[in-house]
């Protein structure tokens, strides 16, 4: 009986220790844990959102949840620690989300300017027949804003005209004689142009840069 009672001291007192080591957390805690693990979870569903709006709601949870940092044990300092570091990593992916995604914008302008219409910044549309064509309209597009281009629109530019390139030399054996020579005209007049205006649209970028 004596052992019985021993034991059931032993088991009570372990319970005590258990309890106490698994502190329950405040609710604000808690709600600031599920705010930042709902957006964690689920990217797709708020990169395109108002972040400005989303940080504001952020902040209110935040601050909302340290209020309550008195009775926070070393464990939730530590995750509190960690549930900040995973959401400035997503800020971070929204941000870089944002950006891609307006330069893609800038491109798909850029592009559709360059090329004649119905023609698809991939060139998979780009034939022996209109190729010609494309390299013309491509040319004469960059001369004309040649003096108002940017730094990034030249390499996108240039990335456009190596695309055309490779797909010329898809289509080599069946471009006409008479066209290949137009179109090689049409590279060493893109090559003039480029080689006048792209070093100086860096120059004034790097100057404004500097100011």
């Amino acid at each position: 009986m004596k052992n019985l009672i021993i034991i059931a001291t032993i088991a009570t007192a372990s319970f005590g220790i258990v309890a106490c080591s698994e502190k329950k957390s405040p609710q604000s805690f808690d709600e600031y844990r599920n705010y930042v693990m709902e957006h964690r979870n689920n990217p797709d569903s708020y990169m395109n959102k108002d972040w400005m709006e989303i940080e504001k709601e952020y902040d209110e949870q935040r601050v909302k949840a340290e209020k309550d940092m008195k009775d926070w044990s070393d464990e939730m300092k530590t995750e509190y620690a960690s549930l900040q570091s995973e959401w400035e990593s997503l800020k971070a992916e929204a941000n870089a989300e944002k950006e891609r995604m307006s330069q893609s914008s800038g491109n798909t302008t850029l592009y559709g300017s360059l090329l004649p219409e119905g023609i698809n910044s991939e060139l998979s549309n780009v034939t022996a027949s209109n190729i010609l064509n494309v390299h013309e309209h491509f040319v004469n597009y960059t001369s004309s804003k040649k003096d108002e281009m940017t730094r990034e629109e030249w390499d996108q530019t240039e990335i456009l005209w190596e695309r055309l390139g490779t797909r010329k030399n898809e289509l080599e054996k069946e471009i006409s004689g008479s066209d290949n020579m137009k179109i090689a005209e049409q590279k060493v007049r893109y090559g003039a142009i480029k080689a006048t205006n792209r070093p100086t649209a860096k120059a004034d970028e790097n100057s404004d840069a500097k100011k």
